[in-house]
């Protein structure tokens, strides 16, 4: 027997190491007692959901996370860059390398509800022919938020001055209601714009991955380093033009050129190198690595002198904004 199978059988007879956890303040849809963080963790773990937990699991919709002393793991969705003076370790879309405490992964990897869209995404280049019968419209914009940078809107009236753009969300509504398939709705359009709602180096969200998954020519702004994840043939990179009439004119280039058109419809998504199963086993690797040093070895942020200051000072600051909030809704009764 060699040592490798000896070490794999005695693995397999010791008990699992129980965590306690808890996870806060993520998106609406985010079950804090059902979620992909905690599938992970129960590959490896006991996993008891605690209200007095040795790993915090939070996101940026609350500030709650400073109640907490325990291992703070921060994961972001938004364009939110950590704060490791608050947080031992993070995951979030920065292009940075900080030892054994952060690890970059857009977040359309992980979330449930873009599994399908990023499957899609993987396999757009297999198209049929007859998948393209139903593209009998232009281009789509489908957003809620009215909260972006102005560029977004630029690029919409920009190809709207060539074409109608169908809006298709609460924002800029032009058919007459927000859809309530937006996969769907993309499927009938030939191109599609995928805006982020600010522009910032390594912020990549679910916008390209859906509008690929939907075979679109995405018009895609938003990460000027979009190009270091997604096969840029694949789509029109905005980042790579000096003026929105230069976007336009590549717009009505490929609009006008059905060869050049089904040559980036056949371009895949991802470069040769992108593996799904090499990204998920690097999250493995990056949280087991957090849970299986010794507790007290896992903490990274700095617990006092300074440390103990700064977090002071976000206690204080978050205390005063309640309580400003507090008395706006008192004087506006």
């Amino acid at each position: 027997m060699t040592h490798s199978s000896f070490d794999v059988r005695i693995s397999k007879c010791m008990p699992m190491k129980t965590i306690k956890v808890k996870c806060i303040g993520f998106w609406g849809a985010f079950d804090p007692r059902d979620n992909f963080i905690l599938d992970l963790l129960k590959k490896r773990y006991q996993v008891e959901l605690s209200d007095e937990p040795e790993y915090l699991f939070y996101s940026t919709s609350t500030e709650d996370f400073l109640d907490y002393d325990c291992v703070r793991i921060f994961y972001t969705g938004e364009n939110v860059c950590p704060d490791f003076n608050l947080c031992d370790y993070a995951i979030g879309f920065e292009r940075m390398t900080f030892a054994d405490r952060y690890l970059r992964r857009p977040f359309y990897l992980d979330v449930p509800m873009y599994r399908e869209d990023l499957d899609r995404a993987m396999h757009k280049h297999e198209f049929r022919m007859e998948d393209l019968k139903e593209k009998t419209e232009f281009c789509s914009f489908i957003y809620s938020n009215k909260e972006s940078d102005p560029f977004r809107d630029q690029l919409l009236d920009k190809i709207n001055s060539y074409k109608e753009v169908h809006s298709g969300g609460r924002y800029r509504n032009n058919i007459g209601g927000s859809v309530d398939d937006k996969f769907a709705y993309q499927w009938k359009h030939k191109f599609s714009i995928a805006s982020e709602n600010s522009y910032h180096s390594g912020y990549s969200t679910e916008k390209l991955v859906q509008s690929l998954a939907a075979l679109t020519i995405p018009i895609y702004w938003g990460d000027p380093s979009i190009a270091r994840d997604f096969n840029e043939k694949a789509f029109i990179n905005c980042h790579q033009y000096d003026t929105l009439d230069e976007i336009l004119e590549r717009v009505i280039e490929i609009d006008q050129n059905e060869e050049l058109y089904l040559k980036m419809l056949r371009e895949p998504a991802f470069y040769p190198n992108f593996s799904l199963e090499e990204k998920r086993r690097e999250l493995e690797e990056f949280i087991y690595h957090i849970i299986d040093q010794p507790y007290e070895k896992a903490f990274r942020k700095t617990r006092y002198c300074w440390g103990a200051i700064y977090e002071a000072n976000a206690k204080r600051h978050r205390k005063m904004d309640r309580m400003a909030e507090k008395l706006l809704k008192i004087f506006h009764r």
